[in-house]
């Protein structure tokens, strides 16, 4: 394991939350943000796989929404796939919305491996995005 992802799981406690937001794109994170806050989520925001490893290691979280598309970072060969699947190691309880901008006939099935998970294209809906996070997680407004 690189010392920058060794580093990010050893980081200290964070406040708990209800959602997470891994996108590399400000605009878009922002835009995540904004669609669910109107329903009073709590929500905690990565732009890259270091921050999101820290932020899944010390928080709580019922639902993560990650760009599949997030390329690697300057000390992490991770990709969305695979904080997807560390999301899911982390909290197994939780759901995986995965978003991606170039949809590929093989993106469905490898979406299918991991449990409770959805893709999403985009540009999103925001009203689809809440729909689809309170049916994944319930006591989420």
């Amino acid at each position: 394991m690189s010392e920058g992802i060794q580093s990010a799981l050893s980081a200290g406690p964070a406040a708990p939350a209800s959602i997470l937001i891994v996108e590399g794109y400000g605009h878009s994170r922002e835009g995540l943000t904004t669609a669910l806050r109107a329903n009073g989520a709590s929500i905690v925001t990565a732009a890259e796989c270091l921050e999101a490893l820290r932020k899944m290691k010390d928080g709580r979280f019922a639902v993560a929404i990650i760009d599949v598309d997030l390329t690697a970072g300057r000390n992490s060969d991770l990709t969305g796939w695979d904080l997807a699947r560390i999301f899911r190691a982390l909290h197994p309880s939780g759901a995986v919305i995965l978003v991606t901008a170039e949809w590929r006939p093989d993106l469905r099935a490898q979406a299918h491996g991991l449990r409770d998970c959805k893709l999403i294209e985009k540009p999103i809906d925001p009203a689809e995005l809440r729909g689809l996070v309170r049916s994944l997680h319930p006591h989420i407004d």
